[in-house]
């Protein structure tokens, strides 16, 4: 980790903070930086004294491994924060150790935080809380979607209606974009976190093995494939044998993995044609034309455009960088602060 001073001399000037706060990866974009963290979203204490022991990757190796005196904590869940004091002290620890950044520069800086399309007004009002708390003066939410596009090199600000589909940790959002708004957004609670427990659900029925959540991760990562036509591969796993309670490896082919996740892309692929149905005409032209943009880390699962297109006859496109779009167009809403949506000629 870099830890050159960001230094902030001029009263007036702002310093630029872009969050991506997922439920799987903080993300956080800092102008004239870029992308200064990419890492999961997970932070582990020391129980009796309450100082952080680790953060992101290091943290997330932790899972399931840690003795009674450390607690490992996700402070998402489902897109929104679930434990406020986690949630701060992950990201004062990143912006610290990253960047040296104190309080004082924070206080001096203007913050958008990305989030999933249908978080009620108190869930947003807990992420103008973290940042408050964090002495951040200045804060605005904005959707992922929104972010997603702009990031992606989409120029939102046409005329010309854009879908965007934000398969990511927690949440699935599926919105329509034109002249630089949401015109229409839904989301599910059915993403990267539902389909790991889906497969450590089917290993423990099958094997009567019981794996962690890091190693369902990995089935995912290794053998997820919705190509019906894909070539057979088999992948070798370690969990807990549930008669004996001793430790036990399992064999998990690709095509049960894609019997798992094809119901879950199912309902993702039932969102899709829910926002189409409530999509106006022109709009619903405009999408026929220039295709469907998947953005998220279900967008890298091999197959979905195929997957997508066969069932909504719709082209579809995996951005380029599915992972880091979002983080990477808060930079345009930043930019943009107070006039984007009034003079979207200025993007």
């Amino acid at each position: 980790m870099r830890k050159e001073r960001m230094a902030i001399d001029n009263e007036s000037e702002k310093l630029g903070l872009g969050i991506d706060l997922g439920t799987a990866n903080l993300l956080v974009f800092l102008e004239k930086k870029g992308i200064i963290f990419n890492e999961p979203s997970v932070i582990a204490f020391d129980r009796e004294s309450g100082k952080i022991v680790a953060a992101g990757e290091d943290a997330h190796r932790m899972l399931g491994k840690v003795h009674s005196k450390i607690s490992v904590v996700k402070p998402l869940r489902n897109g929104v924060i679930s434990d406020m004091r986690a949630a701060k002290e992950l990201l004062s620890y990143v912006l610290r150790k990253v960047e040296n950044l104190t309080e004082k520069d924070l206080s001096k800086s203007t913050s958008v935080i990305c989030c999933p399309s249908e978080v009620t007004k108190s869930e947003r009002d807990g992420m103008i809380d973290l940042a408050e708390k964090m002495n951040i003066p200045d804060v605005f939410i904005e959707e992922e979607i929104k972010s997603g596009a702009l990031g992606a090199g989409v120029d939102i600000f046409k005329s010309k209606g854009v879908m965007v589909v934000d398969i990511g940790g927690g949440t699935t959002d599926v919105g329509v974009i034109s002249f630089g708004d949401i015109v229409l957004s839904r989301s599910i609670r059915m993403a990267g976190n539902y389909m790991d427990d889906e497969i450590a659900k089917f290993i423990k029925k099958t094997r009567s093995v019981e794996i962690s959540e890091l190693t369902a991760e990995r089935c995912k990562m290794e053998l997820a494939d919705l190509n019906p036509n894909a070539k057979h591969v088999i992948g070798k796993f370690a969990g807990r044998d549930m008669v004996k309670g001793v430790p036990k490896w399992v064999e998990l082919s690709n095509e049960e993995v894609r019997k798992v996740m094809e119901p879950v892309f199912e309902e993702i692929v039932k969102l899709i044609a829910a926002v189409l149905k409530d999509t106006s005409p022109e709009l619903s032209a405009d999408i026929f034309q220039n295709g469907i943009l998947v953005t998220g880390g279900g967008a890298l699962v091999s197959g979905i455009e195929d997957f997508i297109k066969e069932r909504i006859k719709v082209p579809v496109t995996v951005v380029s960088n599915p992972l880091t779009c979002v983080a990477e167009g808060s930079k345009y809403l930043l930019k943009n602060r107070s006039d984007y949506l009034i003079n979207p000629l200025q993007l």
